[in-house]
């Protein structure tokens, strides 16, 4: 285990997030992951261990899905179609991107226009119950993600749509070209989606 004295703070990982927020029902792991990204600011490695154990942490470190931070960092705290810019950078090779929810509807976007991310955000929810079927059906397959190649020889997706629950609600991240989502980005995005309660200034005028 890191040292704690010098990394006291605590926080997810993009494969922690993509794991903790994997499933609609999440069990008391998931729970405990996500207890990490749903406060205003991060975690001590002391309040967390005040709920769960050194044997979970262990755990969770040796998997990847946490990280250690020397720093008392803020959640991001703005409008989440404010917030995406500062992010999309980071998640998509051509800075484009959608959130919709599982109910199809475009939350926030940037570099589509209106009808795309409107299009873009119905194919998410389709892509998204049919997973939710196959899971209910017992194939074991988490749903988290789906990727839409122009040509299968380049093997570079167009268009990629990643699934997470957050707080019983279902959200489709979709990024335009090469998905870049092993960085920094994704957790900070799903912190603002947590901790925020997804405020969001709708406005018709596309973000650039």
């Amino acid at each position: 285990m890191p040292n704690d004295h010098q990394n006291p703070y605590l926080t997810l990982t993009p494969s922690g997030v993509m794991h903790a927020f994997a499933y609609a029902t999440p069990n008391d792991k998931h729970k405990a992951l996500q207890t990490l990204v749903s406060q205003t600011h991060v975690m001590s490695t002391k309040e967390w261990l005040h709920k769960y154990s050194h044997e979970w942490l262990d755990e969770f470190d040796e998997k990847g899905w946490v990280q250690h931070l020397s720093q008392n960092l803020p959640a991001p705290n703005m409008p989440l179609d404010k917030f995406l810019p500062y992010v999309v950078a980071s998640l998509s090779g051509t800075r484009k991107a959608v959130i919709g929810s599982n109910e199809g509807f475009c939350l926030a976007r940037i570099g589509y226009t209106t009808d795309e991310a409107d299009r873009l955000a119905v194919a998410g929810a389709d892509f998204f119950d049919f997973f939710i079927r196959q899971h209910e059906r017992g194939l074991a397959i988490a749903g988290q993600a789906v990727s839409l190649f122009g040509d299968v020889e380049l093997l570079m997706p167009t268009t990629s749509f990643m699934f997470l629950w957050i707080d019983n609600t279902g959200y489709v991240l979709i990024l335009d070209g090469e998905p870049l989502t092993n960085n920094r980005a994704l957790v900070e995005l799903v912190w603002a989606i947590k901790t925020s309660g997804l405020r969001f200034n709708k406005s018709d005028d596309d973000l650039t």
